[in-house]
């Protein structure tokens, strides 16, 4: 049975302060924030080390599913850990878990297939730590406060997905060498969980540490049916069932972005992956600006149109890439509308120096998806169901991710990196379209856009799971 603890409050009539003077609150976005991306630093490590090891874009997806199919399969059982058992401990040993796992990394580093079996322990440690994390907001926060801390922790998985992939994994191995990543990620992850470890206790009056126990085998048993029961409840809210499938989107996007972008260095660009950083660190400064300016543009476009900007941003963006060898052609034929010269982006060449251009412009796009879809699912599901729903969330993602890197792999080698590029922006602008679609029917039958706060009328509380079950 579930208990329901109150997240702290503050007293009638007085401000709230800001989110971070929570000291609860700050240690979590701390661990999230460092030991994310050191999560995705090693993403990128291992396919770079993959792509060294076997010189094929088809063992790179190797990698990705490594990490993915384990998410899938025990996202199913971190809910139910995550509702029922103790946060705080949870924190602390799966990151504890990912230190272990970082060593391992170093060992094993010219073995593809030891990487790929380590990868999989890592990542079911990763997803449990994900889910933990985010489950624990609404026990730190009050409920004034929530909006904010979720805007706040989205913002900064954006940011670590982009550093950990983009700038901190390529510098290191370029300087130092993927030894070196592995050995400071373990470092990383072991700060981590001393964060965890003074981390006050999460709930009021030590409930959640008191009363939380280990799910016994029955409970694990009913797993399956708990993560129905979440599937149940976000089919019946078409506002949280947009707001997952724009999560869904992106979740897959980063992953294939960490799978191409090797690729895509090496075969049209012309340079090194460890190099990327030079190329794409415009990325985390647009996502920076991008994550200031969200909540604006959600207090004046609602949530539903702000992440379709950001879709229509991101396929016009790659439809750039795809089409950056014709576009560079066009510009060195044509020297009087050539804006680069003959000495473009530092000695750069021209391809490098348009990838760069729009990789900025690319992070602002995407910075535009997280938060408001993040906040959305937060919004609109029960508190006592959050672990189960976050965990649905993360197997549906990468359960859809599946197909496509399954095949990204394969098709980049037979028809070019570019090709797929310019598919995956066809399909965004698909994407963009139907939320659009989808949101101008809202508008048609209310006049006021999607429905938004307070929670759905027809989550399925059954199995004692209300918020009042002893």
């Amino acid at each position: 049975m579930l208990r329901r603890v109150v997240p702290p409050s503050e007293p009638e009539g007085e401000d709230e302060p800001p989110v971070l003077s929570n000291q609860s609150f700050r240690l979590l976005w701390i661990a999230q924030m460092i030991s994310q991306t050191a999560q995705n630093a090693i993403l990128y490590g291992l396919i770079i080390v993959v792509l060294d090891l076997t010189e094929s874009t088809t063992s790179t997806s190797g990698v990705i599913l490594a990490f993915v199919i384990p998410i899938a399969v025990f996202g199913i059982f971190s809910g139910v850990l995550a509702d029922r058992w103790s946060k705080r401990r949870l924190l602390i040993l799966t990151n504890i878990g990912r230190a272990a796992c970082a060593i391992a990394f170093f060992f094993a580093r010219e073995h593809v297939w030891a990487l790929y079996g380590i990868t999989a322990v890592f990542a079911s440690f990763s997803q449990l730590f994900t889910t933990a994390s985010a489950t624990s907001i609404p026990f730190i926060v009050s409920r004034k406060q929530l909006i904010s801390a979720n805007s706040l922790y989205s913002g900064g998985f954006t940011i670590a997905q982009i550093t950990g992939l983009i700038v901190l994994s390529p510098i290191i191995l370029k300087t130092a060498g993927a030894g070196v990543l592995f050995i400071l990620t373990a470092a990383i992850f072991l700060i981590a969980s001393s964060l965890a470890r003074f981390q006050p206790t999460i709930g009021e009056e030590r409930d959640e540490e008191t009363h939380g126990t280990f799910p016994g085998r029955a409970e694990l048993r009913g797993a399956a049916t708990d993560f129905a029961e979440a599937l149940r409840g976000l089919r019946s809210d078409a506002v949280s069932t947009l707001a997952m499938a724009h999560l869904m989107l992106s979740s897959t996007l980063i992953l294939l972005f960490a799978v191409l972008v090797p690729r895509y260095m090496q075969a049209i660009l012309k340079v090194s992956p460890d190099d990327a950083v030079a190329v794409f660190a415009p990325v985390a400064i647009g996502a920076l600006i991008g994550l200031r300016a969200v909540g604006w543009m959600v207090d004046r476009i609602g949530k539903v149109r702000t992440v379709s900007l950001g879709l229509f941003g991101i396929a016009a963006c790659l439809a750039v890439m795809g089409f950056v060898e014709l576009i560079g052609d066009g510009l060195e034929r044509t020297e009087h509308l050539n804006p680069f010269g003959a000495d473009p982006f530092f000695g750069r060449s021209i391809l490098v120096t348009l990838t760069a251009l729009i990789a900025g412009p690319m992070g602002f796009a995407y910075a535009m998806l997280n938060t408001p879809a993040q906040t959305t699912l937060h919004e609109r599901t029960p508190v006592d169901m959050r672990g189960r729903v976050i965990a649905s969330q993360m197997v549906l993602a990468n359960g859809v991710a599946l197909v496509p890197l399954v095949v990204v792999g394969g098709i980049a080698d037979l028809y070019g990196v570019s090709t797929v590029i310019l598919a995956i922006s066809a399909s965004l602008v698909g994407a963009a379209s139907l939320s659009v679609y989808l949101e101008h029917g809202w508008l048609k039958q209310g006049g006021a856009g999607p429905p938004a706060g307070g929670e759905p009328p027809n989550w399925d509380r059954s199995h004692g799971t209300t918020p009042d079950s002893n």
